[in-house]
């Protein structure tokens, strides 16, 4: 992976994930053998993880709901018009990729079940042949009911929207929590719950989980620009399986002003992916990041879950680009995006998200 000499790589530091690791006992440094094994096994349960989600009845739903359909009221909600609460808007309507694997075939479009006009919608939305007909009852829930495929017989889906909360922020309506489930003939594949603890415009906190067939998400962010000159950002995000882990994120940022052109920024962070645990730690001043070695700034390498060593990671400077190699134990290098290109995508997404959460308007 290149990036053109600072600005970017200092959008790709911001992300990563990382890292204050435990000591564990009976740990070792891998081989290049068993290095190669643990990177070969995580890029293929990415992949296996991938082809599960999307095979399941809540994914196809949600994301047929989206994209085949012609929403009934999404066009109605899908922009603050207020320009106090656009700071919240990427907490309420979420940054997808935070939620899904890194895999161009998946994508949840949580952005459909974040909405805000609640009290504008409530009532039974149905699918008839000649488009969506509206009843106004119920009155504290917002129901959608249509065929799913589109040719079976009846409305065998049903979308509830219910428990739509809000608070004022300096006069204007922000939401605080909804819940939505998704039932396929008579049984329930999908679920999300979206909950907010807002003090003022700069200082709030967001939960999500969901819940579609064997797979949990959740995800909590907290944001804190109330103290003078500093700036907190805290995440965790987790995936399961049957209850079991298989990729999660945790991250702390910490900006510190020290002028107006100049900041230290203080990064810790993990990122799981199966059976690899990437551990980052960058403390640096803002004009580090824009002119200075990345090996000097950033401490980045890669373990396994029960915490054997299998490298780290290194920047090569070719051309103007400095380029990310993983260095294994022996000394060896090869460039991390063909080593292991699934996964080196998947912590650059994060990467990218992580740090657009520094820029937040």
């Amino acid at each position: 992976m290149k990036m053109k000499r600072f600005t970017l790589f200092a959008l790709f530091l911001a992300g990563m994930v990382s890292f204050v690791a435990c000591e564990k006992d009976d740990t070792k440094d891998l081989n290049k053998d068993e290095a190669q094994q643990q990177i070969t096994n995580a890029e293929q349960e990415l992949l296996t993880k991938s082809g599960e989600i999307v095979a399941t009845d809540g994914y196809k739903v949600q994301e047929y709901f989206a994209t085949q359909l012609p929403s009934p009221f999404y066009v109605k909600s899908d922009v603050s018009k207020s320009v106090v609460p656009s700071r919240f808007q990427k907490a309420y309507e979420l940054t997808r990729q935070n939620l899904l694997l890194e895999n161009p075939e998946i994508e949840f479009y949580f952005d459909y079940f974040l909405i805000e006009d609640f009290s504008e919608l409530v009532g039974t939305w149905t699918w008839t042949p000649d488009g969506w007909t509206h009843e106004s009852s119920p009155t504290d829930k917002v129901i959608v009911k249509f065929p799913y495929p589109a040719n079976n017989a009846t409305n065998n889906v049903t979308i509830t929207y219910y428990d739509f909360t809000t608070t004022l922020v300096y006069g204007e309506t922000v939401p605080t929590g909804i819940k939505v489930k998704i039932e396929k003939d008579g049984t329930q594949v999908f679920s999300m719950v979206y909950s907010a603890t807002i003090a003022n415009m700069m200082k709030y906190s967001t939960k999500v989980t969901v819940t579609f067939g064997p797979f949990a998400i959740s995800n909590e962010e907290s944001y804190d620009a109330s103290v003078n000159n500093k700036v907190l950002f805290s995440k965790n995000f987790t995936f399961k399986k049957d209850g079991k882990l298989f990729y999660s994120e945790d991250a702390d940022l910490t900006i510190t002003v020290v002028s107006e052109e100049s900041a230290n920024i203080l990064i810790t962070a993990k990122q799981i992916i199966g059976n690899l645990e990437f551990r980052l730690k960058i403390e640096a001043n803002t004009s580090e990041l824009e002119t200075g070695n990345p090996n000097d700034l950033v401490s980045l390498s890669l373990y396994t879950t029960s915490g054997d060593k299998v490298g780290d990671f290194v920047w090569v400077l070719e051309g103007e680009d400095w380029v990310l190699y993983f260095k294994f134990n022996n000394g060896e290098q090869v460039k991390a995006e063909t080593l292991m290109p699934s996964v080196a995508e998947r912590f650059n997404s994060f990467i990218d998200d992580l740090f657009s959460n520094l820029y937040r308007k």
